[in-house]
């Protein structure tokens, strides 16, 4: 019994550490998305910012605000294809952080009833 114990503390660590790897994974993504949602935040802001204008302009005004605009376009459709491509990644550092803290979570509920068991074996072999 008390082989079996510790071979699930074993485990448990283990699953710990895997676990606390894939939150680590997870929280690197998670930075990740965070950041690009913001830029694309930012840069839907400055195109917006561009093209409100309170006063007419002149030719070469609006030539330089197309040209602005199209840059900034640019980088807003670069940043949207970058979360694009880092969404699956992330959705599935997500799943396996759950998976992995699962894991650890029910190897010390195992872990637990085997000494509760252990306990009551005890007290029942004491007492009776």
């Amino acid at each position: 019994m008390r082989q079996d114990r510790d071979a699930l503390a074993g485990l448990e660590r283990i699953a710990r550490l895997k676990a606390d790897m894939e939150m680590r994974r997870l929280a690197a993504f998670r930075a990740h998305v965070e950041a690009t949602r913001h830029r694309i935040g930012q840069l839907e802001t400055e195109l917006q910012a561009i093209y409100r204008a309170d006063q007419p302009f002149s030719v070469a005004e609006a030539r330089l605000t197309n040209a602005l605009a199209g840059e900034r376009s640019r980088a807003l459709l670069a940043a949207e294809e970058e979360l694009a491509r880092i969404l699956p990644g992330y959705e599935l550092a997500r799943q396996a952080a759950a998976r992995e803290f699962g894991r650890g979570e029910a190897v010390q509920a195992l872990r637990k009833d085997l000494e509760a068991q252990a306990r009551r074996d005890r007290a029942r072999r004491g007492g009776g």
